[in-house]
């Protein structure tokens, strides 16, 4: 298996989102440069002091985990906002895990927005930065550019793409960290509207 765990890298390849600039409102699934590295923003969040956070990949955050935070650009603009489409978001309402064989969506900057099944959780994937645990499998598909893309059922938040197999064409399989664990484990909160 192929997992995708160095898309960040790859961002460069086709570019359909936009890309944040100074003064942007900052939404999830467009770009931001962030320490002169080019970003997908999975989703806004704050600390409980009101520190506002993005959570993206790790390699964008500079860990060697899969999914890690970075401050939003003081300049920018923290929303509950997805993209859906070029030209079309949805709010994000809450974190509410979806149940194995529900239907889930996702944005990525490469390859747009995209819909699977979940298929399994607490997954554990052995990538050449390690081994990753408790991620979720679906059956939406995931291309290079794409890691760090939200995942949300309906107006629920799910996680954070980290890779997957296959392509878009033929279809593939795609894990993501469940945003609970991020949200946890940085102690975050999600902006919701």
């Amino acid at each position: 298996m192929r997992l995708l765990a160095a898309l960040c890298a790859g961002l460069f390849i086709v570019l359909t989102a936009p890309t944040a600039s100074a003064g942007q409102v900052l939404v999830g699934g467009d770009r931001v440069v962030i320490g002169g590295k080019v970003c997908v923003i999975g989703f806004n969040a704050r600390t409980t002091a009101g520190a506002r956070k993005i959570i993206t990949t790790g390699a964008c955050a500079g860990t060697t985990s899969p999914v890690g935070v970075v401050d939003a650009p003081p300049d920018s603009t923290s929303t509950p906002l997805v993209r859906t489409g070029p030209a079309s978001t949805t709010v994000v309402k809450g974190a509410t895990e979806a149940a194995i064989g529900a239907q889930v969506c996702r944005y990525g900057p490469t390859t747009g927005w995209r819909c699977g099944t979940v298929q399994a959780k607490n997954q554990t994937v052995n990538y050449p930065g390690g081994t990753v645990t408790g991620l979720t499998r679906t059956s939406m598909c995931v291309e290079p550019g794409d890691a760090g893309a939200p995942v949300l059922a309906g107006g629920q938040a799910q996680g954070v793409v980290v890779g997957g197999s296959g392509n878009c064409s033929a279809g593939g399989t795609s894990y993501f960290m469940p945003i609970r664990q991020v949200l946890s484990a940085y102690g975050l909160v999600l902006y919701t509207g």
